[in-house]
């Protein structure tokens, strides 16, 4: 697996830490992650950890509803920091499709993430939105939560590549990963990006790992855990 052929996006809310990994190429972050996390505020967030960003991508999403709520949050993100990417869902929580919001995104030349992306019509409608656009855009389909289902995201994503193609300011992002192996599937798919949180970044040391010493290592920790657990049979 050559990690070099797909930027590698730490998801989460420790980007200091990740910002000194190798792999990192750029940070996202959500309203769940935010919701678990110790800072509430973007602004405040932004300030802490923007020289750890140091240039790179970051995305900070919004969750209104309402067109003018939404527009006034996305005022409100491009207020911290212009290169910020706006990160909006393809529809709001009502199914409604979020073009007017888009519109006011696009309007104010931002970086947008479009997110939330789980089906061969969001894909279209994205395109036919965003196809005379020119500013940097990512678009995030979230093929982990779409294999969660039990279907089969690849061709979902192949659409959304093929889509795009010949777009030299689009960027297909492979949200939701689960797996490190799901790095070399977004890569056969021809995905630009991978978000991946915590809990997977931290396996990337593992990469080309021999697979008895894995198997040993394995079997290591099982006993280590057992010994220092006090595990007993009867």
């Amino acid at each position: 697996m050559d990690l070099s052929q797909i930027e590698i996006f730490y998801d989460g809310m420790s980007i200091e830490k990740y910002a000194l990994s190798p792999y990192v190429n750029g940070f996202t972050t959500n309203c769940t992650v935010f919701s678990k996390g110790p800072e509430r505020e973007y602004r405040q967030f932004y300030t802490n950890c923007s020289r750890s960003v140091s240039g790179r991508s970051l995305s900070f999403q919004i969750w209104e509803d309402s067109v003018e709520a939404a527009c006034s949050q996305i005022d409100s993100i491009y207020a911290i920091d212009p290169s910020i990417f706006v990160k909006i869902p393809i529809i709001n929580s009502e199914g409604v499709y979020n073009n007017e919001v888009y519109k006011h995104a696009m309007s104010k030349k931002m970086n947008i993430n479009s997110t939330c992306i789980y089906t061969i019509e969001q894909i279209t409608k994205a395109y036919e939105l965003f196809k005379e656009y020119t500013n940097s855009l990512i678009i995030s389909v979230f093929a982990g939560p779409i294999s969660d289902t039990g279907i089969d995201s690849a061709p979902i994503i192949s659409h959304a590549v093929a889509t795009f193609k010949g777009l030299s300011n689009v960027k297909i992002l492979w949200a939701g990963c689960r797996e490190v192996y799901s790095i070399q599937r977004a890569i056969d798919l021809g995905c630009h990006i991978i978000t991946m949180p915590d809990t997977v970044i931290d396996k990337l040391s593992g990469v080309g790992l021999n697979l008895v010493e894995a198997s040993i290592n394995r079997v290591k920790t099982f006993r280590k855990d057992a010994l220092l657990s006090g595990l007993s049979i009867n």
